[in-house]
């Protein structure tokens, strides 16, 4: 019989970086993944610009070969008449380098996104806090609660009100009121909603925007990344040094659960694991109702769980090139540069239309990259509006949408020869990965489901009604990206329980 103080179910950054703080506290943990790779949702994405600097310097990751990429990259607002607008960041720091936007759009645009990034910057205070309970009548909770007021107080009574405005409005009655350009404001509007149900004139799309910015220190674009793959085997070394064991390719079948206390882990081989805390880097969805299962939840909670909205609604597409590719009227670096294909607003809201309706758009906004490996070439590419459905796709569906896909990339280069293509909508995503509507962030961002209602009320605190157990994953408090923060936030909160 083996015993743990913990036990981690999922391999994702966020089930590691859990992993990584219990150890250091010398917990003796478990991590249990399904696949053969750890790593999760991070196949899907070849670098992250928004992981915790936070977590870096507290596990120390580049002493076990992170590798931190910092270059002046690009960010290219795509226009199919050429005229491309072209954003130069240094030091993450934006400017214009080119653009069809008069002198004082530029202005507004700069003046937008630092009114953003203040917010945000006040929001991000709270990303590495355990949410408050609202009604828990303690007087720690009650303090944050204070404290979460008073930092967005500080930004002065102007800022405030300010704030206050903004955060329930769409990110369209935003730029319409600022901007004049369309490409400047489809790249604001897009960013606004991009890996979201949303879309440009959704209420709280503005508040979308500035969260995501929250997790990524305020900034909507960085020149600061990281390849995933070096990320995940970082924090695999940081394990193995740190003696956590890792079964791969090991599937948990069920939970235990007695009197309300969680107390072992079943395997599919009908194995059985025993811990002290069991720790689920699933989405809320797949642990209620797969691992925990809904018999042993009350009928108000499983009404909270399938209620939680975790619709995934962007497709990723890994594009092999014969050769290098050309963007028509760009002559910047293609590899330090990422691509934006979001003209206008209405055409983001045709887009978002069809999703509405459960169908997949037919002009997609894209948000690609160009990267170069063993000296071949690669697009890798998100396509916003390809929405999850219960039904199954048809293979012809597929088919389509790559049909749309390589019609909408063929327009803005100028040479692009495709080898091959290989798309994974949310459906395909979800089979793959096991993540419920193969949604990016385990579920909406949206005011009912973020900081204290994230995912559900009464599961806020990365704790369950049921004893022992505990959540790390996406679902969580701050939310989804490749950033680890929930696992640090996670793993906090065990520690501080079991002191």
């Amino acid at each position: 019989m083996s015993k743990y103080d913990s036990i981690i179910i999922g391999g994702g950054h966020n089930g590691l970086v859990c992993a990584a703080y219990l150890s250091k506290n010398k917990k003796k943990v478990l991590l249990i993944e399904q696949k053969k790779i750890l790593g999760g949702l991070t196949k899907y994405s070849d670098f992250t610009t928004s992981f915790s600097k936070k977590v870096i310097k507290d596990l120390n990751l580049e002493s076990y070969g992170l590798n931190i990429i910092e270059n002046n990259e690009d960010i290219v607002a795509l226009n199919l008449t050429g005229g491309h607008t072209v954003l130069g960041l240094q030091k993450d720091k934006i400017y214009f380098k080119s653009t069809d936007a008069d002198n004082e759009d530029q202005k507004s645009f700069l003046k937008l996104l630092d009114k953003y990034k203040l917010f945000a910057k006040s929001l991000s205070t709270f990303m590495y806090e355990t949410p408050p309970r609202i009604k828990s009548g303690l007087k720690k909770d009650l303090f944050k609660l204070i404290k979460m007021g008073w930092n967005i107080r500080k930004l002065g009574k102007k800022n405030t009100r300010e704030f206050m405005r903004v955060v329930g409005l769409n990110i369209a009655d935003e730029v319409e009121d600022n901007l004049n350009d369309d490409i400047l404001k489809g790249l604001i509007s897009h960013e606004a909603v991009l890996g979201s149900n949303l879309g440009p004139r959704s209420p709280g799309s503005v508040l979308h925007l500035m969260y995501k910015q929250a997790i990524q220190s305020g900034n909507l674009f960085t020149n600061t990344k990281i390849e995933t793959s070096n990320l995940i085997n970082s924090l695999e070394n940081l394990l193995k040094e740190k003696k956590v064991e890792i079964l791969l390719d090991t599937k948990v079948k069920n939970l235990e659960i007695t009197n309300n206390k969680v107390s072992k882990v079943i395997l599919e081989d009908d194995k059985e694991i025993f811990a002290e805390t069991i720790i689920s880097n699933l989405d809320p969805k797949s642990t209620f109702f797969n691992l925990v299962n809904a018999q042993k939840l009350e009928t108000d909670q499983i009404r909270r769980i399938k209620n939680f909205r975790q619709k995934g609604n962007v497709a990723n597409v890994l594009i092999t090139l014969e050769n290098e590719p050309i963007i028509k009227k760009y002559k910047g670096n293609i590899l330090n540069t990422t691509f934006i294909f979001c003209p206008s607003i209405n055409f983001l809201e045709h887009a978002f239309n069809h999703s509405k309706y459960n169908r997949n758009s037919k002009n997609p906004s894209i948000k690609l990259n160009i990267i170069k490996k063993e000296e071949k070439f690669f697009i890798r590419a998100n396509i916003q509006y390809i929405p999850f459905s219960l039904e199954k796709k048809e293979i012809n569906e597929k088919e389509n949408i790559i049909k749309d896909v390589t019609n909408q990339l063929h327009q803005f280069f100028d040479k692009i020869d495709i080898k091959e293509i290989n798309l994974n909508t949310p459906n395909d995503i979800q089979e793959d990965i096991g993540t419920y509507g193969g949604h990016w962030h385990h579920g909406e961002f949206e005011i009912d489901q973020m900081f204290f209602l994230r995912p559900f009320y009464g599961f806020t605190q990365y704790n369950s009604s049921i004893d022992n157990l505990y959540m790390c994953g996406a679902g969580t408090h701050p939310g989804g990206g490749i950033n680890g923060i929930n696992g640090h936030n996670a793993a906090k909160k065990i520690i501080q329980d079991y002191k």
